[in-house]
C-alpha cells in the first residue's frame, strides 16, 4: 500500500492474496509460493516483522535482498514511507504523504473526546483468540482516540483466553476480522457481563485497513472515531 500511495507500483512484480491490487499474487503473505516469487527475480523482497518471520528464513536462501519493517508506532509507519520513498526516489512524494497524513491526525485528535468508560479489547482473530498489547501501532492507533487497550500491560501480539478477557471486562470491543458477527460475540459464553456487551458497544472494522501498518491506518483511526460515539 505504500508503494502505491507513493505512486510507485511499477517497481511492483508481485504481491500477497492479502494485498487488494491487480498484480500478480504470490500466494499467502505467512506461506507464500517461493517458486513464484524466484520466477519473478524480485531485486528486493519488502517483509514486516515479526509476522513474516519464516518467511524471511525462507528468502534468505535464495540471496534476494529484503527491505524488513517493524513497525511499532504510527510514527514508525512514516519512518517506513520515508525509507521506501528514498530507495524508489519518490523521496519528496513521500514528505509529502507525511505531512498530509499528520494533517488528518492532528485533526483526529482535536475532535476525539475523553471517554468516561474508555477501556477496549481489540480482537484480531477469534480462534484462538488474538490482540496487540504494547508497541504495536494498533495500540498507538487506540491511544491516539484516548482509548484504553486492556492488554497494555504485555507487548506485541499474542493469544488470550475468555477468561482473561471477561477479567479484564472492556466497555468497547474492536473485532478486527470478518469471522464473526455482533451477535457472535454477544452469545458467548459468559459474556454476557462484559460491559461492552451489556452497554452493546461492540464496532466491527475491516481487517485490511486496521491490520496493516501502511498509511491507511490514518482513515482506519478516523473512521472509529467516528464510531465511537
Amino acid at each position: 500500500e505504500i508503494i502505491y500511495l507513493l505512486n510507485a507500483d511499477s517497481f511492483l512484480v508481485g504481491i500477497t492474496n492479502q494485498d487488494n491490487y491487480s498484480k500478480f499474487k504470490v500466494g499467502d503473505m505467512l506461506n507464500p509460493d517461493y517458486e513464484k516469487i524466484i520466477k519473478l527475480k524480485p531485486s528486493l523482497v519488502i517483509l514486516t516483522m515479526p509476522l513474516q518471520k519464516k518467511v524471511l528464513e525462507e528468502i534468505s536462501k535464495f540471496n534476494i535482498d529484503t527491505l524488513i519493517i517493524s513497525p511499532q508506532s504510527i510514527d514508525d509507519i512514516f519512518k517506513d514511507m520515508l525509507r521506501i520513498g528514498k530507495l524508489l526516489n519518490k523521496e519528496r512524494r513521500a514528505l509529502f504523504l507525511i505531512d498530509s497524513l499528520k494533517g488528518v491526525l492532528n485533526e483526529i485528535k482535536s475532535n476525539s473526546r475523553k471517554l468516561e468508560n474508555n477501556k477496549v479489547f481489540y480482537e484480531i482473530w477469534d480462534n484462538p483468540l488474538w490482540t496487540a498489547g504494547n508497541k504495536t501501532f494498533i495500540n498507538d492507533a487506540l491511544k491516539i482516540l484516548n482509548l484504553k487497550n486492556i492488554f497494555d500491560d504485555r507487548e506485541g501480539y499474542f493469544i488470550v483466553s475468555e477468561e482473561e478477557v471477561i477479567k479484564r471486562n472492556p466497555d468497547i470491543i474492536i473485532v478486527a476480522h470478518s469471522n464473526v458477527k455482533i451477535s457472535d460475540i454477544k452469545n458467548r459464553k459468559f459474556w454476557q457481563n462484559i460491559n461492552a456487551v451489556k452497554n452493546n458497544k461492540i464496532i466491527i472494522v475491516d481487517e485490511n485497513t486496521f491490520n496493516k501498518p501502511s498509511p491507511n491506518l490514518i482513515k482506519a483511526i478516523k473512521f472509529l472515531n467516528s464510531q465511537l460515539y
